[in-house]
């Protein structure tokens, strides 16, 4: 196994980590998810659409990142990059139309930005080995 497959794999992992915190806290209490952006659950329509995006849309990612790590790297990177770089286009976008956000905001835009250019380095380095 290349060094560059080892790191993808563990990339891929805490990637998918970080993706199953999220949809645990959001099934657990979707509440918590959506305090960090001010926005309040005031009804039970609310409540299932924050469980079913934040946790489940988020669970079922977590899932195909960490079993794409061991089994599918290619097209696990894909998907990570994609979801990364649609948020990192809506962010930009909402930027442009209403201006500067929150902290919490733009950390997360910080974030997303380095899983989509750290999910198409990986894929460019693993196509270059002929790895993928």
């Amino acid at each position: 196994m290349s060094k560059i497959s080892i790191v993808a794999k563990v990339f891929l992992v805490i990637v998918g980590l970080a993706f199953l915190n999220v949809a645990v806290q959001a099934f657990i209490n979707p509440q918590t998810v959506m305090d960090f952006v001010s926005v309040k659950l005031e009804n039970t329509s609310a409540r299932n659409s924050t469980r079913a995006f934040y946790g489940g849309v988020n669970l079922t990612f977590a899932l195909f990142l960490i079993y794409g790590a061991f089994k599918m790297q290619k097209e696990a990177l894909i998907l990570a990059s994609l979801y990364g770089g649609g948020f990192v286009i809506g962010r930009l976008y909402s930027i442009l139309m209403e201006g500067q956000p929150s902290t919490f905001i733009l950390t997360w835009l910080t974030i997303e930005s380095f899983l989509t250019l750290g999910s198409l380095i990986l894929l460019i380095e693993l196509k270059k080995q002929k790895l993928l």
